[in-house]
């Protein structure tokens, strides 16, 4: 899901639903903000985390990683170890089942800066390390032999990390360069949105990849002394919109599909507030992996 932040009731978030609910309504795929938060801190911030690190054993030793939305300034959930924990639960107890992240590494951490939070968290088990198997003409790793679903699931590698920068696979071997593995199409789309682009947006170099992501969201535009502010849509206008309808992603499909294909596949499609809209897009993932209900 597009940044899958829990609610606040700020205007800054994508989700309506906890991390929690996200994995068990079926969800498997997620996109984090990481960022380091703003320094100042009140005496009940210090007891607070005194307490937690005190009472609780899935503790980070270095509090400054934070998942947030852009800037912790606006909206805060505190460190990331304290999130991952809810994602080792989950692959605890489900074990036929595979997660993705992909990482927006805003304040620019070094990998070092990230790994506490795997570690301790208890995750890092389950991340997956690519076997240095590729095509003799490979360009960016297009031509990685990607093992099957079952094939994670059998070896217990069921965490399969990528970040936007600063990614030192010599270093830390699964935080994967998500620009060597994954193009994005357009994600700045301002509503009203008559049609969801799909040319190559991310990298800008042309170059395919093997994976795609779909970005199906939207944003609400301020321009202030000449200067663009991109704010996320509420769910109220997704809906008013129609947005995530089924008829919106079918279309945005199949503007794609004369873009890049009909065998093309786009493995990752993030959208705002997925429960909005019938949860169409259970549908349009049961049907691009052909499963019938």
């Amino acid at each position: 899901m597009h940044p899958a932040l829990q609610p606040t009731g700020l205007p800054v978030l994508n989700q309506e639903r906890t991390i929690k609910e996200q994995l068990n309504d079926g969800i498997r795929a997620f996109m984090l903000d990481v960022v380091k938060p703003s320094p100042e801190e009140t005496l009940w911030d210090r007891v607070e985390i005194f307490f937690r690190n005190l009472f609780s054993s899935n503790k980070a030793t270095d509090d400054q990683v934070h998942l947030c939305h852009g800037s912790c300034d606006l909206i805060d959930k505190g460190p990331l170890a304290d999130t991952l924990v809810v994602f080792r639960e989950f692959l605890d107890a489900n074990p036929t089942e595979v997660i993705t992240f992909i990482i927006e590494n805003v304040s620019g951490f070094h990998v070092n800066d990230l790994k506490p939070s795997f570690v301790h968290s208890g995750i890092e088990k389950y991340a997956f390390i690519p076997t240095p198997t590729f095509s003799a003409n490979a360009t960016n790793h297009s031509g990685y032999h990607w093992p099957t679903l079952g094939q994670m699931i059998s070896a217990n590698q069921r965490l399969i990390v990528f970040i936007d920068s600063n990614a030192q696979t010599d270093v830390v071997p699964y935080i994967l360069p998500e620009w060597e593995y994954v193009v994005e199409i357009p994600y700045s789309n301002i509503n009203p949105i008559k049609e969801f682009p799909c040319n190559q947006e991310r990298p800008r170099d042309g170059v395919p990849r093997d994976l795609l992501v779909l970005n199906h969201f939207g944003y609400n535009r301020l321009t202030v002394a000449g200067k663009n502010i991109d704010m996320p849509l509420t769910s109220s206008q997704v809906e008013e919109n129609k947005y995530n309808s089924l008829g919106s992603l079918q279309a945005h499909l199949n503007t794609c599909a004369s873009i890049w294909g009909e065998s093309r596949v786009f493995n990752f499609i993030t959208l705002d507030y997925y429960d909005v809209g019938n949860r169409s897009i259970f549908d349009i993932v049961d049907k691009i992996n052909r499963v019938s209900k």
